[in-house]
């Protein structure tokens, strides 16, 4: 794993690290963090002790303005176990926040339900021919995982808008600006949602 500390502006409010993970079940055409596929990047994880001692460096910046802990990757929900237990040995009051294709089984997802605040879902795009040319992966697990998870935050009185939000990109080569707007389109009624772009390499 990578610890990023001290982000601000680029995984929700305030001041924020970033626990990154190697691995991903998509192999996207622009992934931003390729480093989660090479095998020679793959690095034992440290105990959650230490990565909990490393976290709490930063407390002050935190509290003062909203920020809290991020995991992203590569694909954090492969790792929910390992999460939950970091998470459980955090102050009660950080927010949480998981950076996510949510391309993964719902039982990976359940483990984290209740102690996450935020979801931060990639859904590259919801047309599934586009995802697939795009991740090699097929997205039956986001459109159903999108919808498990609003389910739940309703059954529990909760706005899911409150917890979920969408960045839907404009892929060059992969969509076009009227397929980023019939994703956001489909994904408006269940969440809040961020247009971007992706950055597009030459290699």
């Amino acid at each position: 794993m990578t610890i990023a500390r001290h982000r601000m502006g680029t995984d929700g409010r305030g001041v924020s690290s970033l626990v990154a993970f190697w691995g991903c079940p998509l192999q996207c055409r622009y992934c931003i963090n390729n480093f989660c596929h090479d095998p020679k990047t793959h690095c034992e994880e440290l105990e959650p002790e230490e990565l909990v001692r490393i976290l709490m460096l930063d407390e002050i910046y935190y509290r003062m303005s909203g920020g809290g802990i991020v995991f992203g990757g590569g694909e954090p929900l492969l790792h929910s176990e390992y999460i939950r237990t970091v998470v459980e040995l955090l102050p009660k009051d950080f927010p949480i926040r998981i950076e996510t294709s949510l391309n993964v089984p719902w039982a990976d997802i359940e483990v984290l339900y209740d102690v996450v605040d935020e979801w931060i879902i990639d859904v590259k795009d919801l047309n599934p021919d586009i995802y697939f040319h795009y991740t090699n992966s097929d997205n039956e697990y986001v459109t159903a995982n999108i919808l498990n998870l609003v389910r739940q935050y309703r059954i529990q009185g909760d706005d899911p808008k409150e917890h979920i939000q969408f960045r839907v990109p404009t892929i060059p080569g992969y969509n076009t600006q009227a397929d980023v707007d019939e994703s956001i389109k489909k994904l408006s009624a269940y969440g809040k949602t961020e247009r971007f772009e992706y950055q597009v390499h030459n290699t």
